[in-house]
């Protein structure tokens, strides 16, 4: 996700910090200090902070533990201030699949309060204020901060709209009767819905994060309604039969200042690389440009791949792998037929492949509402 930075990984899945979390440490940092918070204070907001951090990690770890027990594997982890996001290899097979990991995030967060509350004052209210929060001990007001944050988490993250967990709950609940697509059309309506009506909140009450949150949920909800339409659209096809021949590679072993000349009259966004006749990845255009601006010519182009992105098989069902070409629309992917490499593939000319062969289909309106996922 654009905007995140790797922590590290966690039994084979990358973990990554989204910006936003260091604005809200910031903003929390900045509040204290301005009201004379002593250094023991800050301390422990610094600690809150932290916690809350692994909170929002172990929230996403309960999507990622649900769905591995129904054999589908989490490859990354974003972390945000609202309940992160796990990126998983496949769409889940069912809407029982699809309601038991969503639930999963949001009752982590519930047992976590449940277990920040027995050691504060297990003989009270589940709800009640250990004290006067000033008065009472630093760690006694941390833990039932906390708590409120876990259960804040939670019921946010279930609201019904896109990209909340509550979102796809009621996906789900609406696929037991109707078909997938038409359950996401009836939800991404919902969400638009409770959009509007934080928009609006948010407007009225000046409060500008309400109103961006309903924003947030606009843009998602457009996206998982495309999404799902594509997944149905694309249903038989092979990736041999969506494959790009007009493509340029680049041996890995050139260095920056050798292909300098190839993109004065190339303006492709992405260039397989090659270790001779094995595609490895590709790179990114502007990881060239940039590396030639700070004058590293002699870097290979090897140096410059993010990830080595394996080759997919030419014989996989396009269905199985449109989770891993929407992670990056724009990204190319190197195919093989027979262990041999044969061509190239993206979400770009999947879409474009359906929009020519399909113009005389009875799917061709909705194929039309596919061209704003283009670049």
């Amino acid at each position: 996700m654009k905007g995140s930075f790797k922590l590290g990984q966690i039994r084979g899945v990358n973990v990554f910090l989204h910006w936003t979390f260091l604005l809200l440490a910031g903003w929390l940092l900045l509040a204290y200090l301005r009201y004379g918070a002593e250094p023991g204070q800050l301390a422990w907001t610094i600690m809150f902070i932290l916690a809350f951090c692994v909170c929002v990690l172990l929230h996403e770890a309960g999507h990622a533990i649900t769905a591995a027990r129904f054999g589908i594997h989490a490859r990354n982890i974003v972390l945000l201030p609202i309940g992160g996001i796990a990126s998983i290899e496949k769409f889940p097979a069912n809407p029982f699949q699809e309601l038991m990991i969503s639930l999963a995030g949001p009752v982590a967060n519930l047992l976590i309060a449940l277990l920040l509350w027995l050691p504060v004052s297990p003989h009270t209210s589940f709800w009640k204020v250990p004290g006067d929060l000033v008065t009472t001990l630093p760690w006694q007001a941390s833990l039932y901060l906390l708590r409120i944050a876990n259960i804040g988490l939670a019921l946010f993250n279930l609201i019904p709209a896109f990209p909340m967990d509550g979102g796809r709950i009621l996906r789900a609940l609406l696929a037991f009767r109707l078909n997938y697509v038409r359950a996401t059309t009836v939800a991404a309506a919902t969400s638009k819905v409770v959009a509007i009506m934080l928009i609006a909140g948010g407007i009225l009450m000046l409060n500008a994060a309400m109103a961006i949150i309903g924003i947030f949920i606009v843009l998602s909800a457009d996206s998982e309604e495309y999404y799902l339409r594509l997944r149905s659209l694309v249903q038989g096809l092979k990736l041999n039969d969506v494959l790009i021949y007009d493509f340029t590679s680049l041996q890995a072993g050139m260095t920056v200042q050798q292909v300098s000349g190839t993109l004065a009259n190339n303006h492709s966004k992405y260039f397989i690389l090659m270790a001779d006749t094995v595609p490895i990845g590709s790179v990114n255009r502007l990881e060239i440009v940039k590396a030639l601006a700070e004058m590293r010519y002699s870097q290979p182009l090897r140096e410059l791949l993010k990830e080595e992105i394996e080759s997919l098989d030419g014989s996989q069902d396009v269905q199985n792998v449109l989770e891993k070409l929407a992670r990056d629309e724009e990204r190319i992917y190197p195919v093989t037929e027979h262990g041999r490499f044969a061509g190239i593939v993206s979400l770009d000319h999947i879409i474009e492949y359906l929009l020519l062969h399909r113009s005389d289909s009875k799917d061709f309106d909705r194929l039309k509402s596919l061209v704003g996922l283009m670049h």
